[in-house]
């Protein structure tokens, strides 16, 4: 399949998974959210791979290479993710997906810093569109938390929602540089991997049985930490959308996104992303019901236009 189909499928399973984990989230914690879903991953993958019959060749690789899939992971799903989905409580699908999905900037960023590519104006450009985005989704927020029956809002309540929301587009901003160091860590390993397994089909799987069980190691920890136990007393229905949702964005959505960042690239990969916000609006209203204010749909759309300089302008 073409590498330009999985990107826009592995887009279409991250906001479908994230608008069905957005009906759960004020029912599980992000920690405890992204730890079901990698432990779900794990047994997927581990699965695939042992029916196969490439599970030992992950013996075969170098420790070096374990070791730039674990910072993998660690970046993309341990930190990336989890500042996600903890933006997401606050902000909702649309505007976080917004801001989280500005990390091709990032990569060009990194690429200047460490590949030595060459700075652009249009970077500054960039700079531009996605503060004015910020600050107009930060307003769109603000303004949604006031209700229609009060005309006016206590001082120090409103300056908490304030730091609040602000706190929230921090935490996306986060996800979207993890998710940017992560991307451009795994096109290289799984790159690695088909070199050294010389199975092209396989490498995305045998990327994922090693990174998954790393994944879940530390975030088991940080549930027990936060939660208690990840076995934890939950309805049929939180469980039932938890797992749909994880398998979409997780079993399938992982295997998508791993094999577009061999196939595709990073650069395709980060194209195809800026179109998630558009994919978000219509399917978070249809089934979260969740409405975005004018100001906010203008923050979304000058954040797009602020990527789009970076991926289709910079030289």
């Amino acid at each position: 399949m073409q590498g330009w189909i999985l990107a826009f499928l592995t887009v279409l399973t991250f906001v479908g998974s994230n608008i069905i984990f957005r009906r759960i989230d004020s029912e599980v914690s992000p920690a405890y959210l992204n730890c079901v879903r990698t432990l779900i991953g794990i047994i997927t993958f581990w699965i695939i791979a042992a029916v196969s019959g490439v599970f030992t060749l992950i013996f075969q690789f170098p420790i070096t290479l374990w070791i730039w899939l674990i910072l993998s992971f660690i970046f993309g799903q341990v930190i990336g993710d989890t500042a996600y989905f903890i933006a997401q409580k606050e902000l909702g699908v649309t505007q976080t997906v917004a801001i989280a999905l500005t990390f091709p900037l990032f990569t060009y960023i990194l690429a200047i810093i460490f590949l030595n590519d060459t700075f652009s104006y249009i970077i500054i450009i960039s700079f531009i569109f996605i503060s004015l985005g910020v600050i107009f989704i930060n307003y769109g927020v603000k303004k949604s938390k006031i209700t229609t029956d009060s005309s006016e809002i206590e001082e120090n309540t409103e300056k908490e929602e304030n730091k609040k929301s602000w706190r929230a587009i921090f935490l996306a901003f986060i996800a979207s540089l993890a998710w940017a160091i992560g991307l451009v860590i795994l096109d290289y390993a799984v790159n690695e991997i088909t070199t050294i397994t010389e199975i092209q089909e396989s490498s995305s799987v045998l990327a994922n049985v090693v990174r998954f069980p790393f994944a879940f190691a530390i975030l088991l920890g940080m549930v027990k930490h936060s939660d208690g136990k990840i076995i934890q007393k939950k309805s049929k229905r939180v469980w039932g959308l938890l797992i749909v949702a994880s398998i979409i964005g997780t079993s399938l959505g992982a295997y998508l996104y791993t094999e577009a960042a061999r196939t595709a690239g990073a650069t395709i990969m980060s194209l195809f992303s800026t179109s998630a916000p558009l994919i978000a609006i219509p399917l978070d209203y249809i089934f979260n019901k969740e409405k975005i204010s004018w100001r906010s749909l203008i923050g979304v759309l000058f954040i797009i236009i602020g990527i789009a300089f970076v991926i289709f302008l910079k030289p």
